[in-house]
């Protein structure tokens, strides 16, 4: 059972320090858009020293009863064109181009057709040496990078992030029951900054981890004697702090 998601991002490469490269920043691994909003706009920042050509690529997940996952292309051109039945997230643009020294750049990531379930989707960031022409960049200009950044092997950090796109008619019904949080609604809930703190100290309390709780499913609190869970839920756009002591 897919009762609670915890971790779904990708490093997709590790950097190689010796020559100039790119090094991106994309900010939260994690992004919801809002139930009645089809768009949110994403950051991914350059703190390296060359120019970073960010190539966007979306992938749908899908979930079986076990908690695996699938992925599968979004069909980009389809949505662009608004083929009849194409739905899915895209993003606009897809090639980005971020200057080096902390250098930025948006990309608006774009829900198009029927919400009539909750959707997950997997987006990659992923820099690259341009082909000429991919980046509008001439052959002189795609060589010269080439060489600029070239060390023999060049390695780059790419990031993948995960991105939920509640229904239509985003419904949100959590319970809390003793140790049980179970999601009776129709849309992901997130207990952020999930803590064990001590009964006899109460402000004492360890490290924070991020559980999402799937619609129909429930996550079991892993409490120990003497602590109890402190962690805020997120429904939405709504936000109300829990803890298991009352």
């Amino acid at each position: 059972m897919r009762g609670a998601f915890v971790v779904l991002s990708l490093a997709l490469c590790a950097p190689f320090a010796e020559a100039a490269q790119p090094q991106i920043s994309v900010g939260t691994l994690f992004d919801y858009m809002e139930p009645g909003r089809s768009q949110l706009l994403k950051r991914v920042r350059n703190s390296g020293d060359a120019t970073a050509y960010v190539r966007v690529e979306i992938t749908r997940m899908h979930f079986d009863d076990t908690g695996s996952v699938t992925e599968t292309p979004v069909d980009a051109a389809a949505l662009a064109r608004s083929d009849a039945g194409a739905s899915g997230l895209i993003a606009s643009p897809s090639r980005l181009i971020i200057p080096a020294g902390n250098g930025q750049q948006a990309t608006r990531l774009v829900y198009r057709g029927e919400r009539a379930q909750e959707q997950y989707y997997r987006v990659r960031y992923v820099p690259v040496i341009p082909d000429a022409g991919e980046f509008s960049l001439d052959a002189k200009q795609a060589e010269n990078y080439q060489q600029g950044v070239q060390a023999g092997v060049n390695v780059f950090t790419g990031y993948g992030t995960v991105v939920f796109v509640p229904p239509a008619d985003a419904r949100y019904a959590t319970e809390v029951q003793g140790l049980r949080i179970s999601n009776a609604g129709n849309a992901t809930v997130v207990l952020d900054n999930l803590r064990l703190c001590n009964r006899a100290r109460p402000d004492e309390c360890g490290g924070g981890v991020k559980v999402h709780v799937f619609p129909g499913q429930q996550h079991i609190l892993n409490e120990q004697s003497g602590f109890y869970s402190r962690f805020e839920l997120l429904e939405g756009t709504h936000r109300r702090t829990i803890d298991t002591r009352s």
